[in-house]
């Protein structure tokens, strides 16, 4: 599952649900991984799985690339500020953005 598209609508749904999500990209994308396979082979949940497990094949289990759903909570956070995180999370992220950009010109 990489229609850029889909995952964003995906996302969108679990951000307007979720304010847990909106807050942490990890759990973001547990959500989202349930959501676009929630009953992968053999009846396990998503979150059974081991990490090791998810990361090797996450191709075979259809789940998305992590990068997609983080990008894709960023635009709608931009396009819709409401589903933004607290306000401490937004400062974090703010301050993570400088950091990148100060590297990003060294």
């Amino acid at each position: 599952m990489n229609n850029p598209f889909s995952i964003e609508n995906i996302v969108l749904e679990i951000l307007k649900e979720n304010e847990e999500a909106r807050n942490d990209d990890m759990k973001l994308y547990l959500y989202v991984c349930e959501r676009v396979n929630p009953l992968p082979s053999y009846d396990r949940e998503i979150g059974s799985y081991s990490f090791s497990t998810v990361m090797n094949h996450y191709r075979e289990l259809k789940l998305p690339h992590f990068e997609s759903v983080r990008r894709s909570r960023a635009r709608i956070q931009a396009e819709i500020p409401e589903l933004s995180g607290d306000r401490s999370c937004r400062q974090r992220r703010k301050e993570l953005e400088d950091v990148y950009r100060e590297y990003a010109n060294y």
